[in-house]
């Protein structure tokens, strides 16, 4: 499957260098750093694949179809190479929690579309992944943004009371968005207290 050309995919170096720039810089809240409040622009760079994705996705009250293909595939399985129809309501909350957040740092995404497959081999390693996870609809993002404060991202999520919102600070901390009923926990804790769709 061709990747959309919008996507830049660095080297390794590059990558890194990157990632420690974003994470010591003390800079002004993004939200000052607005545009123009008529568009939404999300950008992000993948820990896992190094590629690197800015793109504007909604302006004047609409979600902007064309670019659908380029996130599908920015979010796609990195596994099995699959791709997804992305909610535009997670792309909306992603935005959301960035423009509230003080770094100016990328949106650092880990995991988002995972198919069957994937789901089921990292749940059957992990009772962090749920079975039913909303990772394989297209509704959840697994990500980080500051390094010197995970936590921050969801913070700010759970301020915000949509969808769930978990905090995962394991050896590679991250926190869970995604745009199903409302929660928040802490890992080890299970999603929403129970095991559902975390």
């Amino acid at each position: 499957m061709k990747k959309p050309s919008q996507i830049h995919t660095p080297n390794r170096r590059q990558v890194l260098s990157s990632g420690l720039a974003f994470g010591s810089a003390l800079v002004t809240p993004a939200i000052a750093q607005a545009a123009a409040p008529y568009k939404r622009t999300l950008r992000m760079q993948s820990l896992n694949s190094g590629e690197r994705l800015t793109i504007t996705y909604w302006a004047d009250g609409t979600h902007l179809a064309e670019t659908f293909s380029a996130i599908n595939w920015f979010m796609r399985d990195l596994r099995t190479n699959t791709t997804t129809q992305m909610s535009t309501d997670l792309l909306d909350l992603m935005w959301e929690v960035d423009q509230l957040t003080p770094s100016r740092a990328p949106l650092y995404t880990m995991s988002g579309y995972r198919s069957p497959t994937t789901n089921a081999r990292l749940a059957s390693r992990s009772e962090g992944v749920a079975e039913n996870s909303f990772h394989m609809q297209g509704k959840a993002m697994d990500l980080t943004q500051d390094f010197n404060d995970v936590g921050m991202l969801y913070r700010v999520a759970k301020s915000l009371g949509k969808g769930g919102a978990g905090y995962y600070p394991t050896s590679r901390p991250f926190v869970h968005l995604d745009v199903g009923p409302p929660g928040t926990w802490v890992y080890p804790a299970p999603g929403r207290g129970d095991d559902a769709n975390s």
